[in-house]
């Protein structure tokens, strides 16, 4: 095998390298030297990760990788694959609970779209699908009616409030903030009152980003929506307010918390008040508020839907896989001597039609600095190389990366790179 490096594969970076630049001729003699050695080393391919890691359903359709997430109820993680930059987003929050006995609705879920940017390969976003309080005005006889996964507002005899669906870049035990890092946060529809007495209008939940419905019958007031700055009010006759990232509590002390629950969002809705008794007829729970939902710059939304709650991830589909192997020659040198450093790029798997092209760029991770880049030149079949001849004047272990830039039909390698140590003698 002959690898030969361009021509300025020769000239190390700067400030890179941690030394001088050599005279020509000795660059040469250590290319030359490298040639040579890499014509006899084995080649064992190292495999890079080159598609998404979702536990969503990814399928790929042309140009477009399309994921999609369903309510599991528990928190679900996308890596973002290597040469992908942005990702867009679409997300849709869930519904309130309804009040069984009567089947008072509750409020429906926001949807929102945006793109997410600053990504990079082998990040991890954690995706939240919020649930549907499902009570069907019997829970309470067996512990109080929670609200849907990822924020819903609880309840007893009332509906639950709808969870939010969101995509964050730490995982849901990290604690919110008002600089947490949900990138997009669809909220979800505040949950319905418990009607007491037939006759009188019903508190039905209020939809994402609006208050819930008062109880009928002089009842307890609707929770307040929760905005971008702040949870929504609780409602009178006890409702509980909203707060970062969850709905509030319907109206009443223990066991007779009668108002729907708050949806969850960016700030959750408050829960609906509770019921009144000091009227007659006795006045009917009020509906939660539904939550405030958080769209990235330039996205579209929210809007009310009724469509079930869900995360959908679509993105550029990423170019083709390589493999990679660096090398270093010698591993083992004296300060101030040269080292070739070496990385192939070749095609993974068939159908490869051309060699990669692009650039690698150099870094020794240890002292932190670049040592240069260097562009692909073609090797030998359909595999590329680029080099740099570098000097070292600290001692001691120096891990060496190679990250390949990747081009139009190839994938780089940034989330996984290649690496290498070289160690420096007296």
């Amino acid at each position: 095998m002959n690898i030969s490096p361009p021509a300025a594969a020769g000239q190390p970076g700067p400030a890179a390298n941690g030394g001088r630049a050599g005279s020509a001729a000795r660059r040469g003699r250590a290319l030359a030297v490298a040639a040579g050695l890499l014509g006899v080393a084995g080649l064992a391919p190292v495999a890079l990760p080159g598609t998404a890691h979702a536990q969503g359903t990814c399928t790929v359709s042309g140009p477009t990788t399309t994921c999609t997430f369903a309510f599991t109820g528990t928190e679900q993680t996308f890596t973002v694959p290597n040469g992908v930059t942005h990702v867009d987003v679409t997300a849709i929050g869930a519904a309130g609970g309804l009040e069984g006995g009567n089947n008072t609705p509750g409020g429906r879920g926001a949807q929102v779209s945006g793109t997410l940017t600053g990504l990079s390969g082998g990040q991890t976003l954690y995706v939240e699908v919020g649930g549907k309080a499902t009570n069907d005005g019997s829970c309470y006889a067996l512990s109080q009616c929670t609200g849907g996964f990822n924020g819903g507002g609880s309840t007893y005899f009332g509906g639950g409030g709808g969870g939010a669906s969101d995509i964050r870049t730490q995982p849901r035990t990290t604690p919110l903030t008002t600089t947490d890092s949900r990138r997009i946060v669809a909220a979800g529809g505040g949950g319905a009152g418990l009607v007491a007495t037939i006759g009188c209008a019903a508190g039905p939940g209020g939809d994402a980003g609006q208050a819930g419905t008062d109880g009928g019958c002089s009842g307890g007031t609707g929770g307040g929506a929760g905005t971008a700055t702040q949870g929504g009010a609780g409602g009178q006759q006890f409702g509980s307010p909203g707060t970062l990232g969850t709905g509030g509590t319907g109206g009443g002390p223990g066991i007779s918390l009668t108002g729907g629950g708050g949806g969850a969002g960016y700030y959750g809705g408050g829960g609906g008040g509770n019921i009144n008794v000091e009227v007659s007829p006795i006045g009917n729970a009020a509906g939660g508020g539904g939550g405030s939902s958080l769209v990235p710059a330039g996205g579209t939304g929210p809007t009310v839907t009724s469509a079930a709650a869900g995360i959908t991830i679509r993105y550029p589909t990423p170019g083709k896989p390589v493999n990679t192997r660096l090398f270093a020659i010698p591993q083992q040198v004296r300060v101030g001597r040269p080292v070739v450093l070496d990385d192939l790029v070749c095609p993974a798997g068939t159908g490869a039609t051309t060699p990669p092209t692009g650039t690698v760029t150099f870094t020794d991770t240890t002292t932190g600095t670049t040592l240069g880049t260097a562009r692909l030149v073609l090797n030998i079949g359909d595999c590329a190389a680029a080099g740099r001849v570098v000097f070292f004047r600290t001692t001691g272990a120096h891990v060496i990366t190679a990250v390949y830039s990747g081009d139009s039909v190839y994938q780089g390698n940034s989330g996984n790179p290649e690496s290498i140590t070289v160690t420096v003698k007296s």
